[in-house]
């Protein structure tokens, strides 16, 4: 029984020691599930990529902890991962042909009407007590010669300088015949005030509409509660200003369970999310829809918003926002609506890095990820690119690195391994359980010994 106890004392002495070894032993290759080859033609102290779509989805740590760069000779070389920035787009307007119409105020059998006589003859009528305050209407056309569809925010009027302060309210629609016109915006103020050295113009207006050759390509432009007729030199469209302060990859969910009106989507590890990109299928181009999330998947559903769901011709619903929350999957129900055999299509976007690496040694340089027990090793940016030649080498000068072929490492069983300091716990648990053991079983033997003793005696 004393030697049986030496062993055990033994192995819980050697065991740690030889935990301590391999949680010092350097990463390899085959440590991570899956690499990417790398092509670097050329000489450069500095190489980048922007990581795969793939990397994102199957690395196991959000934090992208599980994520190497290593040479030929399997050795790990330093990198580190940095937001990919793009700079901002303004907007460029495209100036809309013009046209003042003619107008003609009637009333007939007590009710005001008013008629607009379109180009060709075609004649809109309008009628009702409020027309009477109409006093100029415009038609607004795509320019010559343009082939694609133009996204409108907003419409910029500009006029020439007016001798006094001259405010009015205008009506804006949309039509694709000149016959039938549909809403877009009403009781849009216009204006423009002096005070003193003091001015303010108003001449924008909010316009959501996609014009085209094959679809919307005429706005209609009504004028009312006008001191004075407006004389309109150029109309501008102006795009959507897309903020490019960002990149973001957009990840597809899965769809893991649903109905007709309620559906489950999810991804394979939680995503530090920056918004939800969903958009509704073709059966139901509308969805009024409740949106729920869960960061992990043994966690109760939390409400995230209420929202409607669009995807008329050219114009679709903007993301949901979020601010790198993690989500693991989100449920999606429609509020009175369902959408049949064609549920919502979800992507979530989240923020897009750039690895930058030294190529230290030879290559081919290999990218590898996906490893539960993987420690953080990225540097900071200016550990790998000094300050001082942050100037010479940014990421728009950097050379990139092209993506070859995806291989198999270490394979799925990577995902869930445990690092070394988990598995030194793990061992040092059972031996302690071990010896617990195997001490009651001890004082169990010598218990029963001095009953034999005792009986013997007796």
């Amino acid at each position: 029984m004393k030697g049986l106890l030496n062993v055990i004392v033994m192995a819980a002495l050697w065991l740690p020691m030889a935990g301590f070894a391999n949680d010092t032993a350097p990463d390899a290759p085959q440590d991570y599930a899956w690499g990417m080859h790398l092509e670097s033609e050329g000489a450069s102290p500095f190489w980048q990529i922007a990581l795969p779509t793939p990397v994102y989805e199957q690395t196991v740590w959000p934090d992208l902890r599980d994520i190497r760069v290593f040479n030929s000779k399997g050795e790990a070389v330093p990198f580190a991962l940095t937001p990919q920035r793009q700079p901002q787009r303004a907007p460029q307007p495209v100036a809309l042909k013009v046209f003042p119409l003619d107008i003609k105020h009637v009333k007939q059998e007590g009710q005001n009407s008013l008629t607009v006589k379109m180009p060709g003859g075609t004649e809109v009528h309008l009628a009702g007590d409020d027309v009477t305050r109409i006093s100029q209407s415009f038609l607004l056309t795509l320019p010559d010669g343009l082939k694609t569809p133009l996204p409108v925010a907003q419409l910029r009027l500009n006029w020439p300088k007016l001798p006094q302060n001259w405010q009015a309210k205008v009506d804006l629609f949309y039509s694709d015949n000149l016959k039938e016109w549909y809403g877009l915006s009403e009781d849009s103020p216009l204006m423009e005030l002096t005070a003193g050295n003091d001015q303010l113009k108003l001449n924008t207006l909010s316009s959501r509409v996609t014009l085209s050759e094959e679809n919307y390509r005429y706005l209609l432009l009504t004028v009312y509660d006008a001191p004075q007729p407006l004389t309109l030199q150029s109309v501008e469209a102006l795009a959507p200003a897309d903020d490019f302060s960002n990149a973001y990859v957009y990840l597809p969910a899965h769809k893991a369970s649903g109905t007709a009106s309620e559906a489950v989507y999810s991804w394979a590890n939680p995503q530090p999310l920056a918004g939800l990109a969903i958009a509704p299928g073709n059966e139901s181009p509308v969805l009024p829809v409740e949106i729920e999330y869960r960061q992990r998947t043994d966690d109760a559903w939390q409400p995230l918003t209420k929202t409607v769901l669009y995807r008329i011709n050219d114009a679709q619903s903007e993301p949901t926002l979020l601010n790198g929350e993690q989500v693991q999957a989100i449920r999606v129900k429609g509020i009175n609506a369902n959408w049949g055999n064609t549920p919502p299509e979800v992507q979530g976007l989240r923020a897009s890095q750039a690895l930058v690496f030294i190529p230290q040694d030879t290559g081919p340089f290999m990218l590898a990820w996906g490893n539960k027990a993987a420690k953080p090793q990225a540097m900071a940016l200016d550990m790998v690119i000094p300050e001082k030649l942050r100037g010479q080498y940014t990421l728009d000068s950097l050379p990139v690195a092209t993506e070859a072929d995806t291989v198999t490492l270490g394979g799925e069983a990577r995902l869930t391994a445990v690092d070394p300091a988990e598995r030194r716990s793990q061992w040092m648990t059972m031996l302690i359980w071990g010896v617990l053991v195997i001490g009651v079983l001890a004082l169990l033997g010598v218990a029963y010994r001095l009953w034999r003793e005792v009986k013997t005696k007796a």
